[in-house]
């Protein structure tokens, strides 16, 4: 798969199974976001792998996290919450470790994870694998953050699902190039 069939063609798949990537393919994936943009070379990221029971422990600290700010959550939520990382074999958690810098803000460097988990996204999917980029709640929860070995000040950028696609992918929407771009 080409560089550019793999940008055209990357979607969200939300149902992902096993098998997830081996330890090789792993390394080819988490070595191409490291490779992403980083102005300064910085290295503002920290990349947390989740999978097997662990994906359960990161579900008690999401429904922790929801009844620290949600006492009175319902049984369904809760339920989703200790259930979300369930949904792949294998979840990258993408924290930025901000790092002073006279030239290099912070939205910089969030940009650079971002940037980082997306390339690990279509590394996935030129190894076969499909993902789904998650934020939400929990990536700004300062009890999940520390759970992940994240320190004050460290945010979760997105959560990288990774696994085997089940089930069709969804059509992706024509987009006509005209209404995003312009010359100046």
């Amino acid at each position: 798969m080409s560089v550019v069939d793999a940008l055209h063609n990357r979607n969200s798949h939300s149902k992902l199974i096993e098998p997830g990537p081996d330890r090789t393919q792993l390394e080819a994936i988490i070595t191409a976001g490291l490779r992403a943009p980083d102005h300064g070379r910085l290295r503002p990221w920290q990349f947390i792998g989740v999978e097997k029971e662990r994906r359960a422990a990161l579900g008690k600290t999401f429904e922790q996290a929801l009844l620290l700010t949600h006492p009175d959550a319902s049984a369904a939520e809760r339920d989703k919450a200790r259930a979300a990382p369930l949904r792949a074999p294998l979840i990258v958690a993408g924290l930025v470790r901000p790092v002073e810098h006279p030239k290099v803000p912070r939205v910089e460097q969030v940009a650079a994870v971002a940037c980082a988990l997306f390339a690990m996204s279509l590394a996935s999917e030129s190894l076969g694998f499909g993902t789904m980029w998650r934020t939400g709640r929990y990536a700004q929860d300062a009890s999940v953050i520390g759970d992940l070995g994240g320190r004050p000040g460290d945010e979760v950028v997105g959560f990288l699902y990774i696994g085997t696609r089940q089930g069709d992918t969804k059509p992706l929407p024509e987009v006509q190039i005209e209404t995003y771009f312009n010359y100046y």
